[in-house]
């Protein structure tokens, strides 16, 4: 008796799935409006701390300090797009498009993280993690995931205000409260420190490096402290699919591509960067 095979069923596969603690979970996302797909200065808040006087007192004593200045950090937007190459056959096959839109929805944070974190697709004119500013904790030496936490704490603690740590997965599960930190899911998506501080887990941090500091070792990654980070971006995803324009005639295939326009700030106060090695390290 033989069994004759018919051709392959078409059955779905297992539906992509964002990052569940991603740069998108833990940013602010702006309701989305023009500037999206152009850009603009940040107008900060004053960047200083407050000082304590004695209303009593006489002479120069009686000086106030004048406060610091402040800068207009200027962000422009970018794309962030996702390519598909099929047959031609396939891409007429319905809900195609609804795929291209799925798999770019699950994976637009880690381009969006990679940009924050080296500013490729601005050419560096945007302010961006590792440029020129990064202020280095620890001289740049490794240190273990919750010593290193707690640096990122202070540096976010000496200004005065909240702000926010981002990091890789590894680093993040690497911080399992060894040293009494850790962190803990709060609402939803997010994820904090004990301290309440929101934190972004992003696989397109993953190998960012400053340039004094060009190669990782084994298990090393770094990790950001920043002030509160703004996304904005286009309400929809947009699919370009124009057959005739897209379909490759030498070989009969299309490419779809998912894109979406962002512009991603923050007010370049605090930028403060410390290396974590995940293997271990003692140095505390």
């Amino acid at each position: 008796m033989s069994t004759t095979l018919g051709p392959p069923l078409p059955l779905d596969g297992p539906l992509p799935v964002a990052p569940a603690h991603s740069l998108l979970a833990a940013a602010t996302i702006v309701p989305s409006d023009a500037r999206h797909g152009v850009g603009g200065a940040i107008w900060p808040y004053p960047p200083g701390l407050p000082e304590a006087w004695d209303p009593c007192s006489a002479g120069t004593f009686r000086t106030k300090t004048e406060g610091q200045g402040w800068e207009l950090p200027e962000f422009q937007s970018f794309e962030v797009y996702l390519p598909i190459t099929c047959s031609s056959i396939t891409a007429h096959s319905p809900g195609f498009a609804d795929r291209v839109q799925l798999a770019f929805a699950a994976t637009e944070s880690f381009a969006v993280a990679s940009e924050l974190a080296r500013g490729v697709a601005s050419g560096g004119m945007n302010p961006f993690l590792l440029d020129g500013n990064l202020n280095i904790l620890n001289a740049g030496t490794a240190v273990n995931p919750d010593y290193g936490l707690g640096l990122l704490e202070d540096a976010i603690g000496a200004t005065g205000r909240g702000g926010m740590i981002l990091t890789t997965p590894a680093a993040g599960a690497a911080l399992n409260g060894t040293g009494g930190f850790g962190l803990e899911t709060r609402s939803g998506a997010l994820v904090t420190t004990a301290n309440a501080t929101p934190v972004a887990l992003d696989g397109g941090f993953i190998g960012a490096s400053p340039s004094l500091h060009p190669v990782l070792n084994t298990g090393e990654a770094w990790a950001f402290a920043t002030g509160p980070v703004q996304i904005r971006r286009a309400d929809n995803i947009d699919i370009v699919a124009d057959l005739r324009s897209s379909l490759d005639r030498a070989d009969n295939t299309v490419t779809f591509r998912a894109e979406r326009s962002y512009l991603v700030t923050w007010d370049t106060q605090l930028q403060a960067g410390v290396l974590i090695d995940l293997t271990g390290c003692v140095l505390c």
